[in-house]
């Protein structure tokens, strides 16, 4: 299932890359910074008796290298946000699920015009899920995993100079968590934030 993920990210990144040509190869290697914030979304199901909260804020912090007018590499990390367990019953199991990491992505990218870019990616995260209170359903209230989990995603680009430009970006990361420990789920983030090229 996971060289399905893999091939679906790789996929994402490269959609946007156009054909081969001479320019494709000529490289520009300029790196850049940028930091975005938004919402998170956790695909997870409920306990019995239990709610769940399962939108949150979520944030990212990143930094890459532009290979060609085509293509970045990118690494960052990237805060996906916390679920709230929750019970009205006495006894009930309550809780969070917070869940963050270290990401590497392939940046595919299509200039439309000089000023606004299309954006896909792909990729992987090393990303950590902790379970605290009496959700996580041990002695001392506290269940982990760090795996290394895929993820893919697509946004835009505006470009205000040369230097700076506005991002906005939906991003999948799949099967995140332990289906024992933690439980897994599928968590969607949606950001914008500020880009800044060297």
């Amino acid at each position: 299932m996971k060289t399905m993920y893999l091939a679906a990210a790789m996929a994402s990144a490269l959609t946007l890359s156009t054909p081969a040509t001479a320019g494709f190869f000529d490289l520009t290697l300029a790196p850049y910074v940028g930091a975005s914030a938004g919402k998170s979304d956790a695909d997870i199901s409920c306990p019995a008796a239990t709610s769940c909260d399962n939108k949150d804020t979520a944030w990212k912090v990143y930094g890459g290298m532009e290979v060609n007018e085509y293509l970045s590499m990118e690494v960052g990390y990237a805060n996906l946000g916390t679920t709230t367990y929750s019970s009205a019953g006495v006894g009930g199991r309550t809780g969070t699920r917070e869940t963050h990491g270290m990401t590497v992505q392939l940046v595919g990218t299509y200039a439309l015009n000089p000023n606004f870019t299309l954006i896909g990616k792909g990729g992987f995260g090393i990303i950590n899920t902790e379970v605290n209170g009496t959700i996580a359903g041990t002695p001392n209230n506290n269940a982990g995993d760090t795996d290394l989990e895929w993820s893919v995603g697509m946004g835009a680009q505006y470009n205000f100079t040369k230097t700076v430009g506005l991002r906005a970006e939906w991003e999948r990361y799949f099967n995140v968590g332990d289906s024992d420990s933690t439980r897994e789920s599928t968590i969607d983030m949606i950001t914008a934030g500020v880009i800044f090229k060297f």
